[in-house]
C-alpha cells in the first residue's frame, strides 16, 4: 500500500519567516562579538560595549542560565 505525502505549505513559509526575522535582527544589531562562557558555549553581545557592560551581560547570563554552567 503506498502511502500518500502531505504537503504543507505553510511550514516552509513559516521557516522563510523565521530566517528573514534572524536576518533583520542581525542587521538592526550591526557588528557583533563572540564571548566565550565556558569553552562550550558562548554568546553574541554587541561590539560597541564597553569591558564593563559585557562583564555585566556575562555575570547576568550565569545567573539565569546556572543549571547549565
Amino acid at each position: 500500500m503506498m502511502k500518500k505525502s502531505i504537503i504543507r505549505p505553510e511550514t516552509g513559509s513559516s521557516n522563510q519567516l523565521t530566517e528573514n526575522a534572524i536576518k533583520e535582527h542581525k542587521k538592526k544589531v550591526g557588528e557583533v562579538i563572540l564571548v566565550a562562557i565556558t569553552p562550550r558555549t558562548t554568546i553574541e553581545l554587541p561590539a560597541h560595549l564597553s569591558q564593563a557592560e559585557i562583564a555585566e551581560r556575562v555575570e547576568l547570563y550565569k545567573k539565569l542560565h546556572s543549571s547549565k554552567i
